[in-house]
């Protein structure tokens, strides 16, 4: 790790003395960035994964940090034609040849777990995209996993106060989410299950499947020819309506479904006009028990009412250990803060920014926060993410509300006068 971090650094300052006629901000943004990036690629698959994480919000960090974060997405160094060609015989314990007919040696794109190749099956003739697993993934997926926890462990007895946000507890349900993407396989059982939570939904949706040309390290799907974000400008796309459309994807998925994507950064969003959203890699998901999906809806709804007695009730109700010292006092502090978003309205509300402020008030009330909500609060930080990049003026606070009051079976509350 340690060496990593040299090498990104080394990045960093390299690109802040070169010259450049960026401003100063942008330049040392830009300089940063590309240290981040040398230091998450040097470290791996996990790493990686939340740097495209953190790509998502151009709202919350500096754009010349963001766009050189962006290219953690989909511009991972690949790895040799000849090894992918290896994989794929081994796994389907065929000749490449036999399965794939104009198979491109080149990827068409390179992420932290597996890269991506065009072809054709030989046996219907359709176009595919082939997902093809990084040799030796496993063994650096558990490396950084053993770094992460070691970090967050001595992060912990450093500052105590951090064990009230469950930081040990976070970073292991993530690792173990991003161990999940390995096994490909559970990728094509998650995308079967996607479509079929989907299949009544005329604007969302998943690539099909070829199960006889996938396993554990290989899969196969149908080639998506969508728009993708970055070329959205210059297509005839409804944004509005894919943001909304996006909104109301990642509200079922929590709401309703209780199986959420927590990994829609751009480069797994492909669009097609008018407006419809095809997600991409369903390797990285979070499964939600009843309990918690009503309790996840029962605490966000308070929080969009302005029902600070409410929120403050879940959070002590929900955790492993509360230790308020004056629970009066925690109950007026979590209520204040409430009020002041309501005050403040939704439109200006920054779910994820006041989600973190929340985690600032329970541990200085030494109340211990669950691990459970990890994958549910990235899915909403990168639907956030969407929707401040590209339709500022949809209010994500609103667009959630109706899907919540669904949830619970109650009627939304009559808007202001």
């Amino acid at each position: 790790m340690a060496r990593a971090l040299a090498i990104g650094l080394a990045v960093a300052v390299r690109s802040a003395l070169r010259p450049s006629p960026d401003a100063r901000g942008a330049r040392l943004a830009r300089a940063a960035g590309r240290g981040l990036v040398r230091a998450c690629t040097e470290l791996g698959a996990t790493f990686i994964k939340v740097g495209q994480i953190a790509s998502t919000r151009a709202d919350l960090l500096p754009p010349g940090l963001v766009t050189e974060l962006a290219s953690l997405q989909d511009r991972v160094p690949p790895f040799p034609y000849s090894e992918v060609r290896r994989c794929i015989e081994a796994e389907l314990g065929r000749p490449l040849g036999e399965i794939y007919d104009g198979f491109a040696t080149v990827p068409v794109a390179a992420a932290s777990v597996a890269q991506v190749h065009r072809a054709r099956l030989r046996s219907n003739g359709a176009d595919v995209a082939v997902k093809v697993r990084r040799p030796d993934i496993l063994e650096k997926v558990q490396l950084d996993r053993s770094i992460l926890l070691f970090v967050a462990r001595g992060l912990e007895r450093m500052v105590p106060t951090l064990r009230l946000v469950a930081l040990e507890s976070a970073i292991r349900t993530f690792c173990t989410a991003v161990e999940a993407q390995i096994d490909l396989s559970r990728e094509l059982a998650n995308n079967r299950r996607f479509a079929r939570n989907f299949a009544g939904d005329p604007d969302i949706e998943v690539p099909g499947v070829h199960p006889d040309a996938c396993s554990a390290g290989v899969l196969t799907m149908d080639f998506v020819e969508g728009i993708a974000e970055a070329d959205l400008a210059q297509n005839a796309v409804d944004v509005d309506r894919i943001v909304r459309c996006g909104l109301r994807g990642v509200c079922r998925m929590i709401f309703q479904h209780g199986f959420v994507h927590a990994d829609l950064h751009p480069g797994n969003l492909r669009f097609v006009a008018p407006g419809r959203i095809v997600a991409l890699d369903l390797g990285l998901v979070g499964e939600i028990d009843d309990h918690d999906r009503l309790t996840t809806a029962r605490l966000l709804f308070a929080l969009a009412t302005g029902d600070g007695p409410t929120v403050a009730r879940i959070f002590f109700d929900e955790s492993p250990s509360p230790k308020p010292p004056d629970y009066a006092a925690y109950e007026r502090e979590m209520s204040a803060f409430v009020e002041g978003v309501r005050v403040t309205g939704l439109a200006r509300l920054q779910v994820s920014a006041e989600i973190g402020r929340i985690f600032d008030i329970l541990r200085r009330h030494r109340i211990q926060a669950r691990a459970h909500m990890t994958m549910v609060n990235l899915a909403i930080m990168t639907a956030e993410g969407l929707s401040k990049r590209l339709a500022p003026d949809v209010v994500l606070a609103e667009e959630v509300l109706p899907y919540l009051a669904e949830a619970l079976g109650v009627a939304l509350p009559a808007p202001p006068a």
